[in-house]
């Protein structure tokens, strides 16, 4: 069985170091991993929706979750862990969500719908949705997302790059590079930077806004054409079905001073007990379309050991003080809970990151010695 442990500090500081030790039967490995708590963020510049638009977006993705996962021709049963491969019939259910039933793979500890979308029908939703892009390519927040979110994320790669390899990146591959924020940002800041993406609509929306053309490419298929320094996955791998190919697929496409970064939706979190709390109206974080896996941190942890990288730096941040807002205005009349409570949320967001409740988690790895 897979097991993780961490020596951790008993004052939680804002960026520290920490020893990850992973064993697993006679495999016996440790990591010194950098660990940074939090992000600052303006969620609310990002987050323009009124009390009726946020309702009706709830209900749309209710609907439409729920006509897929009704229908039996459109899901596949799972039949192994995604990450380490045991056998899905030890899985644990946990939770349902619009009949999608998450479950935990008592191995690695990750966690999966168990019987999920077939790729083909992933891959249409992705291809064609407008609503599933609209959240990132929004002309209105354009520059704001570009100076909370693509900025400090290109600014925290960069910086890991640097203090492991003594310069900057030669070459960087942004796989899911969804509307092209982060491909232009750090073009902006002067590096090479292409990206993948096989939404049209975010396709369009890059190459309209920023000037800047995505490859529409399978990267399973074409890594080992990709030549480059760094491969950015930003919320993706709990979209594919085979993450660990997915990361293995970006140790093709690096050189030998390389570096692969993953965020990822992270389950030990405390939007996670707000959406147990409101499973009928998820709209992010837990919606089993847009997430069909979400990690613990063992998981992720091991889906880098797995596919070959060494683990060397962490960063949790999240969205959940703003997540619980939400869904109190959507399961109260209290309709301007946002309005009164909003500048509260980066006072409630920092104390829940230093105490490693965010629902996001990003990871940096280094191709294994």
């Amino acid at each position: 069985m897979m097991n993780w442990k961490r020596n951790i500090q008993f004052n939680q500081q804002k960026t520290q170091n920490e020893k990850w030790i992973y064993e697993n039967g006679s495999d016996s490995r440790e990591f010194d991993v950098e660990v940074t708590l939090g992000k600052p963020i303006d969620i609310l510049s990002l987050k323009l929706e009124n009390t009726a638009d946020l309702q009706a977006k709830a209900q749309r993705v209710k609907e439409s979750r729920t006509k897929v996962y009704s229908n039996s021709d459109n899901l596949e049963r799972v039949t192994r862990c995604l990450v380490c491969a045991v056998s899905s019939d030890q899985a644990e259910e946990v939770l349902t969500i619009y009949g999608a039933k998450y479950s935990q793979c008592k191995n690695c500890g990750h966690y999966y719908v168990l019987n999920r979308p077939t790729d083909d029908v992933l891959n249409e939703f992705y291809k064609t949705s407008t609503e599933y892009q609209s959240t990132y390519a929004d002309p209105k927040t354009l520059e704001k997302r570009i100076e909370w979110i693509s900025k400090p994320k290109a600014e925290y790669v960069l910086a890991q790059y640097k203090k492991k390899y003594g310069r900057l990146p030669r070459k960087v591959i942004d796989v899911g590079a969804g509307s092209g924020h982060f491909v232009h940002t750090l073009r902006q800041m002067g590096v090479d930077c292409d990206g993948v993406e096989i939404s049209k609509p975010g396709q369009e929306f890059a190459k309209e806004h920023f000037n800047v053309e995505l490859l529409d490419v399978d990267f399973f298929k074409e890594a080992s054409t990709f030549d480059c320094d760094m491969v950015t996955f930003w919320g993706l791998i709990e979209h594919v079905s085979r993450p660990i190919e997915m990361m293995k697929a970006a140790g093709q496409a690096l050189s030998s001073e390389g570096m692969v970064i993953a965020e990822v939706p992270r389950w030990e979190s405390f939007s996670t007990a707000v959406h147990e709390s409101f499973p009928d109206t998820v709209v992010r974080h837990l919606d089993p379309m847009d997430h069909i896996q979400c990690f613990s941190d063992s998981s992720l942890a091991s889906t880098f050991v797995l596919s070959g990288f060494d683990i060397v730096a962490a960063w949790y941040f999240g969205m959940d003080a703003y997540e619980l807002l939400s869904q109190i205005t959507l399961n109260t009349d209290q309709n301007k809970v946002m309005e009164q409570w909003g500048e509260k949320i980066p006072i409630l967001q920092k104390h829940l990151d230093r105490a490693r409740l965010s629902d996001f988690l990003l990871m940096v790895g280094t191709p294994g010695k």
